[in-house]
């Protein structure tokens, strides 16, 4: 039987994230991810506006254990701590998106 559209968009993202993915870890497990660059917005804080960065951190659906990443759980990027702020989770995708900042 061929394979699905969506197993053929996984495993084109699986050698790409092998090539260029960079190591995270969740919950104690240690999973590449591609990191996209941060959008930085200003934030008004008492003291003026402060600069706010967040990521999207793309991770393949299949490398996952279940249950997956939640809200307000933490995750570290080369050395750093990060607070997962949301998910797009589409159902037609093998990629999960968690949209995360500095804790």
């Amino acid at each position: 039987m061929p394979a699905s559209r969506y197993d053929e968009l996984d495993a084109d993202l699986a050698a790409i994230i092998d090539e260029v993915g960079i190591e995270i870890t969740w919950n104690g497990n240690t999973l590449l991810a591609v990191v996209a660059d941060p959008r930085v917005e200003l934030d008004l804080q008492s003291g003026g506006f402060m600069p706010e960065a967040d990521f999207q951190v793309k991770i393949r659906k299949a490398s996952l254990p279940d249950p997956g990443p939640k809200p307000r759980q933490s995750l570290t990027i080369r050395c750093e701590t990060f607070v997962i702020k949301g998910l797009t989770d589409r159902p037609t995708s093998p990629l999960l998106i968690l949209h995360v900042a500095r804790s």
